[in-house]
């Protein structure tokens, strides 16, 4: 990295909003959006299979039960935090349905046809966005604050320190690309978020309460710092300045022209700094989530609880207009029970 290419971080920041990101993406419904995405991805697959007769070839059954262990593992985790407040098995356990993703490319699937390729491969898409933000997240959890205690040891020079390893600076282009995934929705005004200066806390610390943290300097007007989301009974991480965006494109070699977009990219350098942290209270507490609707699912043979339009992976191409209190319909397959999801897209059919 040339520091030369370094490009000052001026973003007006939003604190309301960055908060609203983090409490979103850290909520237990937010958490079983991820294993509802990893069990639609397995239902999906499996109902393909069985469309092939390609069940028992190659190891195709086995990620479909994979991607249900995933969903079961997700929910495990979420009682981990409901009984204990443990969030680290969950660290593991968004990660997983992501980096899985090279062991299913390996298996055959030119056996799919072009329409089925398409919705394979948007619901990995999706269940990779979700479960992917959730597990950045999370990932300062480990290092950040035991990198900051062993800051000073002889024997410790370690290329992580300075590494912000969660999502650094505004969340607006992350909440853009939820939001493009049908995952999150935007809101024209956040809920306000309070800061409590009942608590404050130093990097290497142990954390008083889980929740979202703002380092001081923010709160003094820096536009180059990040929240943190940390867990009460571990380490503070130190607070991560963005000294710069890192504009790598400029060093083209081939001395070739880029696209103008790309003068909008870069990469955030980032610089562990001490500060004093201070909690941030959850706004959306009393607040409907814009999850909420989404994840809305009816078993075969209950009656329609909302009247629009339905799928289910248990059948190809199964969007169907059911009006609330019809019968959703049983449909045969290996699976078993027909569980019938709430399109997101609620557009007519083009005729």
């Amino acid at each position: 990295m040339s520091k030369t290419n370094l490009r000052p971080y001026n973003i007006t920041r939003n604190l309301d909003q960055d908060a609203w990101f983090l409490y979103q993406t850290t909520s237990f419904g937010f958490y079983e959006l991820c294993a509802t995405l990893c069990e639609e991805f397995a239902n999906l697959y499996n109902g393909f299979i069985t469309d092939h007769g390609l069940h028992r070839q190659a190891r195709l059954d086995y990620w479909v039960s994979r991607y249900l262990q995933h969903a079961d593992n997700i929910r495990r985790g979420v009682k981990f935090i409901q009984d204990g407040g443990d969030y680290m098995p969950m660290v593991d356990f968004l990660n997983s349905p992501t980096t899985d993703y090279r062991g299913l490319i390996e298996q055959p699937l030119g056996w799919m046809n072009e329409e089925q390729s398409k919705q394979w491969k948007t619901s990995h898409e999706k269940l990779s966005a979700a479960c992917g933000t959730g597990h950045v997240t999370l990932n300062n959890l480990r290092p950040g604050g035991l990198e900051w205690l062993r800051r000073d040891a002889a024997e410790t020079d370690s290329p992580f320190l300075d590494r912000d390893d969660s999502h650094v600076g505004d969340m607006a282009q992350s909440i853009k690309f939820m939001e493009k995934h049908g995952i999150l929705n935007s809101l024209e005004t956040y809920p306000r978020h309070t800061i409590n200066d009942d608590f404050a806390v130093f990097p290497g610390q142990t954390c008083p309460r889980t929740g979202v943290w703002v380092p001081s300097q923010w709160i003094e007007g820096a536009s180059n710092f990040s929240l943190a989301f940390c867990i009460e009974g571990l380490s503070m991480q130190p607070a991560y300045q963005i000294i710069g965006l890192d504009m790598w494109h400029l060093d083209d070699e081939d001395g070739g022209t880029l696209e103008p977009d790309w003068e909008l990219e870069g990469d955030p350098v980032t610089k562990a700094t001490n500060t004093t942290w201070h909690f941030v209270e959850n706004g959306s507490m009393d607040q409907k989530s814009p999850i909420g609707e989404y994840r809305l699912r009816c078993e075969g043979g209950q009656p329609c609880p909302k009247s629009g339009y339905w799928i289910t992976p248990a059948k190809s191409l199964s969007r169907r207009y059911f009006k609330r209190g019809d019968t959703m319909p049983e449909v045969a397959s290996d699976y078993g029970t027909t569980i019938w999801q709430w399109d997101i897209n609620q557009s007519d059919p083009k005729l």
